[in-house]
């Protein structure tokens, strides 16, 4: 199915026809990218059963996203230009551009006559359209502004980009001041001379930076952001700036914005750790490579480690000779990746275990509860590693269960030849915990009067059906079946 195609009341023919209409009330004020997708629109519509007429030709010869191009197209729908039939499969009709003009309401002319006169003088540099001066009191009685008050808005956005500003521009600064809570003249005029501060600090920042250009409100925006939301001074900014200005050949403000965000999320807040950071930036790289030597990994730039695990490792007070202790040690369990270092480490540091001694300690327990267990798995003729279940079955008998290596042994030596060994042994000790028997010499007291009394009650007892020699069988398993 076609992606562009006209109504049936648009048919055209070989060419692309752009209506004057469109020309005089839409071109001015229209964003960038909604026009290039319209025109482009319009051309596929010359030709809609094209095996180009596609979203994703849209996406490779405008370089927009696929939101990006269907946004465009309900902003056309908007203006009653298009129709946007299907937002799935996304099918698309261009209407005529003599059905575009919007049912405008009756508006007061009294009412609007200042503001009328005002916004034109203001907007000097072109000539306002009918429905350019609806949008703007539909704004008003949407949002129960006074006319005034939006001038005042106005004003501000021609004295950043002219008196030749589209409406747009305004419309989106009245918006986004609206829902700041933003509308009546007092709070207008403190928002102004609030970015009027920014605008001047921006400026010397702009400088700093060696920007050519005029600042725009993005800038500004860029500039609270780092001063309100992030929380930098206006020194370390500068700064920063100085040092951007003379390392990159883009000094831009969107180089700053992304230099300053890496700060930021690093915590570095002052100038004097920003510099301290750099400083150390060399120990860190080597550090890096060291790590990903001993894991058996190799990366070009190390710039992304650095700051996904490393800094944060390090904040967490792990230092270089720790992180090596823990990089030798996912090696040699087979763990070779950052990620399942990471996870490591993680574990390590829910235990509070940062430092090389602490982590040996750590270890060392570790291998001793090893070497036990593996003592226990000789004891039942298993011939296998040590497991992590094997670990959770010594946790539970030791922690839980209270009971000491002696008794463990104690328990193998009861469970040789039976069969899923490890099991078995968990099945005796938890059948003693359960009875409370805490010592060697209560468990094996029990046993033997277990032993005595169930004698008796054989010797003593008439087993009907059963034989003597499955009696006899049922005496010689008393330690199997008292457990």
């Amino acid at each position: 199915m076609a992606f562009c195609k006209y109504s049936s009341a648009n048919e055209t023919a070989d060419t692309v026809s752009i209506d004057s209409k469109f020309l005089r009330d839409y071109i001015g004020i229209a964003p960038e990218n909604c026009l290039k997708v319209y025109l482009l629109g319009l051309l596929k519509c010359q030709n809609s059963a094209g095996a180009d007429n596609t979203i994703e030709d849209f996406e490779t010869t405008l370089g927009l996203t696929r939101d990006d191009i269907i946004n465009c197209f309900l902003y056309w729908q908007d203006q009653n230009l298009v129709q946007v039939l299907d937002l799935q499969t996304v099918e698309v009709r261009f209407l005529p551009t003599k059905d575009n003009i919007k049912n405008i309401k009756k508006i007061e002319s009294k009412k609007y006559e200042t503001f009328v006169h005002e916004i034109q003088e203001i907007l000097s540099g072109r000539q306002i359209g009918p429905n350019e001066y609806y949008k703007y009191i539909d704004f008003i009685e949407t949002y129960h502004m006074e006319p005034c008050d939006f001038n005042m808005i106005v004003k501000y956005c021609a004295h950043r980009k002219g008196n030749n500003i589209n409406s747009n521009y305004i419309l989106t600064v009245a918006k986004v001041w609206v829902d700041e809570g933003i509308r009546t003249a007092e709070k207008i005029e403190e928002k102004i001379e609030d970015l009027t501060i920014i605008s001047s600090d921006a400026s010397v920042v702009a400088k700093a930076l060696k920007f050519r250009g005029n600042l725009a409100i993005e800038h500004q925006q860029m500039y609270e952001k780092w001063i309100k939301s992030f929380g930098f001074n206006q020194n370390t900014i500068l700064q920063v700036a100085k040092k951007v200005a003379g390392k990159t050949k883009s000094n831009s403000f969107e180089t700053l914005d992304k230099v300053l965000t890496k700060y930021y999320e690093q915590k570095l807040l002052s100038f004097g750790e920003i510099e301290e950071y750099e400083a150390n930036k060399h120990d860190l790289i080597t550090l890096a490579k060291e790590i990903n030597k001993s894991l058996g990994v190799y990366y070009e730039s190390v710039d992304n480690e650095i700051d996904i695990y490393i800094l944060p490792w390090i904040s967490r007070g792990f230092d270089k000779e720790s992180l090596l202790l823990i990089a030798n040690c996912c090696f040699k369990n087979s763990v070779r990746t950052l990620e399942g270092m990471d996870e490591s480490v993680q574990k390590f540091y829910k235990q509070g275990l940062t430092s090389v001694n602490s982590i040996n300690g750590y270890l060392s327990q570790v291998l001793s509860v090893d070497n036990f267990i593996k003592e226990i798995l000789t004891i039942l003729n298993i011939d296998r590693r040590v497991s992590s279940f094997d670990r959770s079955f010594y946790r539970t008998w030791t922690y839980v269960y209270g009971f000491s290596d002696e008794i463990i042994k104690y328990g193998a030596s009861l469970s040789i030849g039976k069969p899923n060994g490890m099991q078995y042994l968990n099945t005796i000790l938890t059948n003693w915990h359960d009875k409370k028997l805490l010592t060697l010499d209560e468990i094996k007291k029990q046993k033997n009067e277990a032993k005595v009394v169930t004698s008796r009650e054989i010797k003593g007892k008439s087993f009907g059906n059963v034989s003597i020699e499955e009696a006899n069988a049922l005496f010689d398993n008393l330690d199997e079946i008292n457990l």
